[in-house]
C-alpha cells in the first residue's frame, strides 16, 4: 500500500490547485495555503502517522481508490478529495477532463497568472478527439455573457477595464477554429484576449502560474 501512495496527489478548488501532497519513501511534502510543511510518515493499522522533529503530527485515516485519495485527519476533518499525477499540469488535465497541448512560443512572454482575479479562463482542448471549449463553470460558451456579466460585477470598478481573457488552448487547434473561437469572445464587454504559452523556462509542470501574449 505504500508503494501505492508514493508520488504526488492535487487537489483543487475552481480549476485551480488547492493542495498538493509529496509522498516519499519516509517523507510527507505539504504545500497549501500556509506553506510548506515537511513531515516524517509511516502506516500502520489502516492509518497514516505523521511527525516533526520528533513530535507526533496529525494522523489520517485514509481511502484510496486507483488515483483518488480521500483524507480524514485525526480530528475527524475531512480533507478534499486528492487525485494522483504526474505534475501539476498533469492534474489541470485531470481535472478539466481535456487534453490540452499547449503551444511553444520562443519571444518573450508576459506574466497574466499572478493577478488571477483579473482573468476569465477559457479552455480550448480535446476529449476522446472531440474539440472542447468550456469556461469554469460551464461545459461549453452557451452562457459566456451571463457569465462574463457576473465576473464583472464581482469585480472593482477600478479594475473593469483590466479585465481580460485568459485562452488556454491546444497547439493542434486551426486557425479557423481559433479564429471563431476569439470571435465568439469578441461579443461580450472584455476587451482583452491573452493566450498562454510555454517555453523552455515555463513548462507548468511545477506551477500553473500563466504565462503568454496578447491576441
Amino acid at each position: 500500500m505504500e508503494k501505492k501512495l508514493i508520488g504526488n496527489w492535487y487537489s483543487s478548488s475552481k480549476n485551480r490547485i488547492y493542495s498538493e501532497l509529496q509522498f516519499y519513501k519516509d517523507t510527507l511534502v505539504i504545500y497549501d495555503s500556509s506553506g510548506k510543511t515537511t513531515l516524517k510518515w509511516n502506516l500502520d493499522e489502516g492509518k497514516i502517522y505523521t511527525s516533526h522533529l520528533n513530535q507526533s503530527g496529525p494522523i489520517y485515516d485514509y481511502d484510496l481508490k486507483s488515483i483518488n485519495l480521500k483524507l480524514v485527519r485525526n480530528d475527524t476533518i475531512e480533507l478534499p478529495k486528492f487525485t494522483k499525477a504526474k505534475n501539476a499540469y498533469d492534474f489541470f488535465q485531470k481535472i478539466l477532463n481535456m487534453q490540452i497541448d499547449l503551444p511553444i512560443k520562443d519571444s518573450e512572454l508576459i506574466e497574466i497568472g499572478f493577478l488571477e482575479h483579473l482573468n476569465f479562463n477559457i479552455y480550448a482542448g480535446y476529449n476522446n478527439k472531440e474539440l472542447v471549449v468550456k469556461t469554469d463553470l460551464t461545459p461549453d460558451l452557451n452562457n459566456l455573457e451571463s457569465e462574463v456579466t457576473e465576473f464583472k460585477e464581482k469585480s472593482r470598478d477600478e479594475l473593469k477595464r483590466l479585465l481580460r481573457f485568459n485562452l488556454i488552448a491546444d497547439k493542434n487547434i486551426s486557425e479557423f477554429q481559433m479564429d471563431s473561437i476569439k470571435n465568439r469572445l469578441k461579443t461580450t464587454s472584455i476587451e482583452q484576449i491573452f493566450r498562454t504559452y510555454k517555453n523552455k523556462q515555463t513548462d507548468y509542470k511545477n506551477n500553473l502560474n500563466w504565462f503568454g501574449q496578447k491576441e
